[in-house]
């Protein structure tokens, strides 16, 4: 995988665009804070700020809806929704009180009982894994906790404790591999991976602290029985976004990207373009809630300093979807284990480009549930050719029963883009989360989601609920 470093230099050898006169806009607008994106991030803190603070905002997204990677299929055969991005919330932090805030009911996440069946994607054979058992995994689960919590507040919301480089502990650094190996949690890994590992990539090779970003202390609770996850009663994880969407309406540029901008201490001024039209967007302070990745920040005029420090960060494609086809199998979760990770070798796990599982939705329904993560060239339709690939290959070994059509149909997808930017050990040895932090009101702008924080809703919100005071000072 090629750093965006190699990029944003690339892109600063290209001749730059003709720079639009203020004049192209049709409407002005002048705000306190822009808002740059509203998934998880941006939608939480426009609430916040205009309804906490008294703030006038605008909040520029590229799609119709707000939400980000939430996304919910609504079947029209069964009348159900079917959640099949963001799965659940996790009670942590704001969650349970920003969701009564939001007048949403909820319910613990349900679950659809699914017998597992073993098969090496690539191979289309089943494999002879023989999983972990209950008790060994809850073992291993509680070590993972306790050698884990003593940095919870290094990583939890956000990186605002993060040690200085000469006292960095060295678990935190180490290859997720090695650090399984030497607290022997091997009986729990694989329930890491898929849970929230696989959208890591590299499993094994990624570092600990960006593992533990997506499966660290609050989410071992939870699987250890003491902590909850959530979903509205609705079972509509759009619920959410629908009823902020609903709150922000005046304050929302929907359909609309950032084309230009120039930004300084003195204020911002954002060239905003939906289809042919420029709305002018002039603002106090700017916070971005998008991930610094190339092509996302080529409008925002980046300086060294900035670049110098996005020019670290690698990251991962992620792709989820609904697919449905006769050949798979009801009640059933097929899961990608390669072959060599029979009978219970528990780190020998698939590494992108890959398909992590195919999960059947439950009720009554033909949806299978796809989750797929890959490198940054890893577009849709390199993901969708992948998951026929697999299929077809299940088909030619007799995995699954040949007839009907020769590949998926596709009901839904969800192209979550660039996910769990993450440093080079060297790098954060030599101070990369200092540096990025200290980005954080750098030039009137400040930085939200993901690569500041960890890609889960309600992290994200504590995160934010860290960074308004700083915004606001």
């Amino acid at each position: 995988m090629r750093a965006v470093g190699s990029l944003l230099a690339v892109a600063s050898l290209a001749v730059a665009a003709p720079a639009l006169s203020q004049s192209i806009a049709s409407k002005t607008i002048n705000v306190d804070v822009a808002i740059v994106g509203a998934g998880a991030s941006g939608a939480y803190a426009a609430i916040r700020l205009k309804e906490d603070f008294g703030k006038t905002i605008a909040v520029i997204e590229k799609s119709e809806a707000l939400g980000g990677h939430v996304s919910t299929y609504d079947d029209p055969a069964t009348g159900l929704p079917f959640d099949f991005a963001v799965q659940s919330f996790n009670n942590y932090g704001p969650a349970a009180a920003f969701m009564q805030r939001l007048g949403i009911s909820t319910i613990p996440a349900p679950r659809v009982a699914l017998t597992q069946r073993f098969v090496d994607f690539k191979t289309g054979s089943v494999v002879p894994y023989v999983p972990s058992s209950a008790a060994d995994r809850t073992a291993a689960l509680q070590k993972f906790l306790q050698v884990t919590e003593p940095f919870e507040n290094f990583l939890l919301p956000g990186y605002w404790n993060f040690p200085a480089p000469a006292n960095i502990p060295a678990d935190l650094l180490l290859p997720f591999g090695d650090f399984v190996a030497k607290y022997n949690l091997s009986a729990a890994a694989n329930q890491v991976f898929e849970v929230t590992g696989m959208g890591v990539g590299d499993f094994k090779n990624r570092l600990t602290m960006y593992v533990l970003s997506s499966f660290g202390p609050p989410m071992i609770r939870t699987f250890l029985g003491n902590g909850t996850i959530m979903v509205p009663a609705s079972r509509r994880n759009e619920e959410v976004y629908e009823k902020i969407q609903a709150r922000l309406s005046s304050s929302l540029l929907l359909g609309s990207t950032v084309v230009q901008s120039t930004r300084g201490n003195s204020g911002h001024v954002l060239w905003v373009k939906k289809g042919s039209q420029y709305t002018l967007v002039k603002a106090a302070k700017l916070l971005i809630a998008v991930e610094p990745t190339t092509a996302n920040m080529e409008p925002f005029d980046l300086d060294t300093k900035e670049k110098n420090v996005f020019n670290k960060l690698s990251y991962q494609r992620v792709h989820a979807a609904i697919v449905t086809h006769q050949a798979l199998p009801v009640d059933t979760s097929l899961v990608h284990i390669p072959t060599a990770g029979a009978p219970a070798n528990y780190m020998v796990l698939p590494t992108p480009n890959h398909n992590a599982r195919f999960d059947y939705m439950g009720y009554n329904s033909t949806n299978w549930r796809a989750l797929m993560v890959g490198d940054k060239n890893f577009d849709r339709c390199a993901a969708e050719a992948l998951l026929n690939a697999n299929f077809k290959a299940m088909r030619q070994q007799g995995t699954l029963p040949a007839g009907g059509p020769a590949h998926l149909t596709v009901k839904a997808w969800a192209d979550h883009g660039a996910m769990h930017m993450h440093a080079s050990a060297s790098d954060i040895r030599a101070g990369f989360i200092q540096k990025q932090y200290e980005l954080e009101g750098y030039r009137k702008t400040w930085w939200t989601g993901g690569a500041f924080s960890h890609q889960f809703q309600a992290i994200l919100w504590a995160f934010d609920d860290t960074l308004l005071p700083k915004i606001l000072a």
